[in-house]
């Protein structure tokens, strides 16, 4: 499509497709639905008060996130407590604020289609209404100070700059589509447009996710408005601008620095909004290589099920949610065919940019096992990858950067997932306001990996030491780190091989310590059974009382010596309950404690089975185990001792044999 955006042609060619193509057709009615409603029931009381502070709208019992009743209610959806005042009531206006933006930009794009003037009149009015009373909305911060960092309309220049991009966008589409008067023009510009980008233009934040925004802001500002200086400092600005961004916030790789996927595509929704708008200019800043790779890397990574994993200040990211991206990536630079032709094709993106298929993606036909390490992030991907989703399997081994204000203490972190279920998993993030978010989600406690002392590791930066690949039969990684603790030496290597995962944690310390390995599950534990003999309850915070450990509850200690040092867990209780994960003890030693807990998770996991094997003030250990997925009923794996190897058998006759050393 070689059109000008926005433009009267523009719309022609939508129109077209979708008379053409179903698939444009229902992404235009599906669009068309919730802005109908919205029109029947215009906003006639804007709130004339800024919005607050977005991480605050969840629960403080249980942190799952809020559902409006209305302005002065709100609803945990877990627990159905209702919530009422500040500071939630502050979030749902800013939400108010934030859907008449959405709006907005809606109706401006469905005038542009339809040409039906209803839809002009109402972007017309929010447009004109945000333009007469911008200056009355005063500055505010999320504690409800004023300071570089406040917005106006909303608490902060990060959600201003959301706000303000789609308003641009919908003055962008009336200018070009005779939906307004000169002097309503000037009356945006004038009132609106360029006092909200001074606003934003107080807190300049170089390598950022909110940076990337204030860009996608400005550059929208440019396009609507034609100015080609404004443009060329969203580009060019050296400390700021989008190639400064593209050079420092991202890796070779295409990577979000933070090392979280859900801040890989939150700065990814911003960035195509900048390409979009230097499509206005004839600026195809989409063919930069690290702008292309953002969209590349997440697709390497991609575990079996669709997901990206809830790694740092994230929550598990379905990939399918972004669909909508890759329909530009795939018009602009021809990436993303699977992606799209799995989607539904019904998301706004799709009737600007969508186009016909030229043939069904095809899906793997063959076993293939590689490694995806970016190097920058230090997260490592070991995918193996089969014609099924049950046969792929995926771990991954967090090594590197910590990511900044958004990464967790977690090195050496793992997670695993095989025969259909994420076993291994990461906790993820609470909303920031939720006091659980800095003191359980962020703590080593709530990772796959080894903490001392009850205590959270410092920020610190491992090495990939090796990673082998042998035919068809294993993947191996060994990474090690240092600094976590004074002189403490961490090392860890994982083997996966067919539906299991072999692992050897080496720890060594200066001075006796409490050292403990853990593992998280959303499996449900099978005690009482199979030899498994809890011996005791304790008391919560009696694994320690800080530092995460206080968030831990259920805590049992366990003795697994009448189950050969095995423990289960069964995906459910529902279809999946034969589904199972066990994990070998392979090196128990007599004075080891076992416990099992709860811990917290995302919402739509609630709980997790916590896992930990507690050596108590030793210098030097090594954890060893094996975690295998299996179906019940199927033989128990048959492992074998040799020097300090294990041999064991697999299916069909093969046999591995694994090494503990490092």
């Amino acid at each position: 499509m070689s059109t000008v955006i926005w433009t009267p042609a523009f719309f022609e060619h939508i129109r077209t497709k979708c008379m053409k193509y179903h698939w444009a057709a229902d992404a235009l009615q599906r669009f068309r639905e919730p802005n109908a409603e919205f029109v029947k029931n215009a906003p006639a009381d804007i709130p004339l008060v800024g919005g607050g502070w977005s991480h605050n709208y969840s629960c403080p019992h249980d942190g799952a996130r809020l559902v409006l009743q209305d302005r002065q209610h709100h609803q945990c959806p877990a627990c159905e407590t209702v919530w009422s005042g500040s500071p939630w009531d502050e979030v749902a206006i800013a939400n108010e604020h934030w859907r008449n933006s959405i709006r907005c930009r809606d109706a401006a794009v469905l005038y542009g289609i339809e040409g039906d003037l209803v839809w002009a009149d109402t972007a017309r009015h929010i447009l004109l209404y945000y333009a007469l009373h911008y200056e009355q909305y005063p500055l505010h911060d999320k504690l409800g100070g004023a300071d570089l960092s406040s917005g106006k309309v909303q608490c902060q220049t990060l959600s201003e700059a959301s706000w303000l991009a789609p308003l641009a966008q919908a003055f962008a589409i009336l200018k070009h589509n005779g939906g307004l008067t000169a002097e309503e023009q000037d009356e945006i510009e004038s009132r609106l447009l360029r006092p909200a980008l001074d606003v934003i233009g107080n807190n300049p934040k170089e390598k950022s996710n909110w940076q990337t925004y204030h860009n996608a802001a400005k550059a929208l500002v440019a396009a609507a408005l034609g100015d080609n200086d404004l443009m060329a400092e969203v580009v060019d600005d050296p400390e700021n601008g989008f190639l400064f961004q593209m050079e420092h916030s991202l890796a070779d790789d295409g990577f979000w620095y933070e090392g979280s996927w859900g801040y890989h595509f939150y700065t990814l929704e911003a960035q195509v909004m900048i390409a979009i708008a230097g499509l206005s200019f004839e600026m195809k800043l989409y063919e930069h290589p690290r702008f292309q790779r953002m969209f590349q890397v997440p697709l390497d990574c991609m575990f079996p099920d669709g997901t990206l994993p809830a790694v740092h200040d994230s929550g598990e990211v379905q990939l399918k949610r972004y669909s909508h991206l890759y329909e530009f990536s795939l018009a602009h630079f021809g990436m993303g065919e699977r992606m799209v032709s799995e989607s539904q094709r019904n998301t706004l993106y799709s009737l600007l940019f969508g186009e016909a298929l030229e043939q069904e993606s095809k899906k793997p036909t063959q076993q293939t096992l590689e490694f995806v390490d970016l190097k920058r992030s230090g997260m490592i991907f070991s995918n193996w990858e089969s014609p099924s989703q049950e046969q792929s399997q995926m771990a991954m081994m967090d090594y590197g950067e910590h990511g900044g204000e958004h990464g967790h203490q977690d090195k050496l972190n793992i997670l695993f997932y095989a025969q259909g279920h994420p076993w291994l998993t990461d906790a993820g993030t609470m909303p920031y306001g939720n006091p659980m978010h800095f003191g359980y989600f962020k703590h080593t406690v709530a990772h796959n990996t080894v903490a001392i002392g009850a205590k959270s590791q410092a920020s610190a930066e491992g090495i990939l030491q090796k990673t082998i690949i042998e035919g068809t039969a294993f993947m191996e990684t060994i990474a090690e780190v240092q600094g976590t603790y004074p002189g403490v030496f961490m090392q860890r290597k994982i083997v996966m091989a067919d539906s299991l995962l072999f692992d050897v944690f080496h720890v060594r310390c200066d001075q006796a310590r409490d050292i403990d390995w853990i593992i998280h599950t959303q499996g449900i534990p099978l005690t009482g059974q199979n030899g498994i003999r809890i011996t005791s309850e304790l008391q919560s915070e009696s694994l320690g009382s800080t530092e995460g450990y206080n968030y831990l509850k259920g805590i049992q200690l366990l003795d697994l010596s009448g189950s050969q040092n095995v423990m289960e867990w069964q995906w459910d209780r529902e279809s999946q309950s034969a589904d199972r994960l066990a994990l070998y003890l392979l090196d128990a030693v007599e004075d080891e404690q076992i416990y099992l807990a709860e811990s917290p998770a995302l919402s739509n996991v609630k709980r997790r089975s916590t896992f930990i094997r507690r050596r108590k003030q030793v210098t030097e250990t090594t954890f060893v185990g094996i975690l295998h997925t299996f179906r019940e009923g199927e033989p128990a794996l048959r492992l074998e001792k040799q020097d300090l190897d294990w041999s064991l058998q697999l299916g069909q006759g093969n046999a591995l044999r694994l090494s503990t050393g490092l």
